[in-house]
């Protein structure tokens, strides 16, 4: 008769799943760690390595008195695109060269210095960043002079006067490192968590001798430190004289196995016939026939295998020992010392 399996009416051992969930809660603190890290040395890079450094920003604010025109209509066209095309005109950007006395390029000075305004067009922000606290107060010194001067060369504007100097810069890197760390630790929980339950759901290994029965309705002498190994051992064996052990998985060893003393005459170390179709014969001359499966291990459908060869060779299995399976976990799915 050919064995058989359905995996889609296997119930979830939950209290199983709990205890290996708990033998790997180590990894989601590691995880949170490396979440940590990644997110916020990738934020740290972009925003300083990747632009050269720490930004230090000052802000000027100007006061912009505006004419009239023939209609007496107060001049209001100087908006935000407008400011933003004429603060790098060369007006400005040659007076601020000359203070730089050459130690910075038109193009450095063109790209630390904007201008923009909010609703109120009479009030303009002049923003100085670069790398260095000093060069941003120097430069916003700088406009703070040339700014004012502009008023004389247009006749929309009366005056320009500076409501507020940029004498201090402020670090304007924009990090984060607080949202940083807790969207990288949030990240590193969630994915070490999904990533656990999803293995644990998806690992079809055996832990526990009843999986054996229920899954694969094999009778299973247990595992060689259960106190029941002994007694199940010699019922089943009783009446056979002879009992093949059949190995799962090749490098089992004799020891692993836990033969009682007075039962190892009885046993015949064999080897998976799946691989080794010699064994058969070996096999067949033995009275009873048990597999050996090594606990923890994928060996789910080299098992399957060796049943379903067994079974088209009329070889009728008579028990199964789950080899080395662990001590403290079976003890704990129990709620008793072995």
């Amino acid at each position: 008769m050919m064995w058989e399996c359905e995996y889609s009416r296997e119930p979830m051992d939950y209290r199983l799943l709990w205890l290996r969930f708990l033998r790997k809660i180590w990894i989601v603190p590691v995880a949170v760690l490396v979440g940590v890290a990644l997110v916020a040395g990738c934020h740290f890079y972009a925003r300083t390595a990747a632009r050269g450094g720490r930004t230090y920003q000052t802000e000027s604010i100007f006061y912009i008195d505006f004419a009239e025109d023939a209609q007496g209509e107060t001049y209001d066209y100087y908006n935000y695109f407008t400011w933003g095309e004429v603060i790098h005109t060369d007006f400005f950007m040659d007076y601020v060269y000359e203070k730089m006395a050459g130690r910075l390029s038109m193009e450095e000075i063109t790209s630390y210095i904007t201008a923009t305004v909010d609703s109120d067009v009479r009030y303009l922000y002049v923003r100085c960043d670069t790398h260095s606290p000093e060069l941003s107060v120097e430069l916003a010194s700088a406009m703070e002079e040339v700014v004012p001067r502009f008023a004389d060369i247009r006749k929309e504007i009366r005056s320009i006067e500076t409501a507020k100097a940029g004498t201090v810069a402020r670090d304007s890197s924009k990090l984060r490192m607080g949202n940083a760390c807790f969207l990288g630790a949030c990240l590193g929980l969630g994915v070490s968590l999904l990533g656990i339950l999803i293995s644990l759901i998806l690992d079809t290994a055996i832990y526990l001798p009843s999986t054996v029965e229920k899954r694969y309705h094999v009778t299973c002498l247990g595992a060689p430190f259960l106190p029941e190994f002994g007694p199940n051992w010699e019922h089943v064996l009783k009446d056979a004289a002879e009992a093949a052990l059949v190995c799962v998985d090749e490098d089992i060893r004799e020891e692993e196995i836990g033969v009682p003393e007075e039962m190892q005459k009885k046993g015949i170390l064999c080897r998976n016939p799946v691989a080794h179709p010699e064994e058969l014969d070996r096999i067949r001359e033995c009275q009873a026939v048990l597999l050996v499966l090594r606990a923890g291990r994928r060996n789910d459908t080299a098992f399957e295998r060796l049943l379903e060869q067994l079974g088209r060779q009329d070889i009728k299995v008579t028990a199964a020992i789950l080899a080395s399976a662990d001590e403290k976990l079976i003890s704990a799915y129990y709620r008793k010392q072995m």
